[in-house]
């Protein structure tokens, strides 16, 4: 009887198990360009109130994102500081040679919330994109989900031209890829043909 007990309580358990998921603590983020010419800090917010998953949670200011340039004197200057669109901080960012930022996804919330978010070098958005603007919604109910994330994207990204840094590409669940420009903040979809290892 013991064991029928132990069993049943395993498999009750076992699918939250395997659906939860682990974030480390958001924290201070710099991410360079690979000229060297720019730089972004990217401060955590408080915003928890405002991810799926922590309802009640505290409506804090959100990330913030500082951006510097590069000075003939080899100092950085702080040319803007800018609220983010994320409620807490980006999971990845990519700075281009001219100063645009492009992040995905937000902590604990892959998937959620503005997905991608464009910024010109003055910190301005150009502009921000949740996964529903991504995806048609038949499509988006098959995408993998956990307790706190959908894994619509996989690896890699990267600049689809690595010269001119205009866009950025990355990989997506169904095997495709997405290139976003960073001037017009507009995207392209080229379908693939298997589905990706999300993580």
């Amino acid at each position: 009887m013991k064991g029928i007990i132990a069993t049943l309580a395993l498999l009750t358990i076992l699918p939250c198990l395997v659906a939860a998921d682990e974030w480390p603590a958001a924290k201070v983020q710099h991410v360079f360009s690979g000229n060297g010419l720019h730089f972004v800090r990217i401060v955590p917010g408080e915003g928890y109130g405002d991810t799926v998953g922590f309802k009640g949670s505290k409506m804090g200011a959100y990330a913030r994102g500082e951006f510097y340039e590069k000075q003939p004197d080899r100092s950085y200057k702080l040319t803007a500081d800018v609220v983010l669109q994320n409620p807490v901080a980006p999971v990845d960012m990519l700075l281009s040679n001219r100063g645009y930022l492009l992040t995905f996804d937000n902590w604990h919330n892959a998937g959620y919330g503005k997905v991608v978010a464009i910024y010109r070098p003055n910190g301005e958005l150009v502009r921000a994109y949740e996964v529903d603007a991504l995806y048609p919604a038949k499509q988006l109910e098959t995408i993998p989900e956990s307790v706190s994330s959908r894994w619509w994207r996989c690896r890699p990204f990267g600049f689809v031209d690595p010269d001119e840094q205009t866009k950025v590409y990355v990989f997506e669940y169904f095997g495709g890829t997405f290139a976003f420009d960073l001037s017009t903040g507009t995207h392209e979809y080229q379908a693939g043909r298997s589905k990706c290892q999300t993580k």
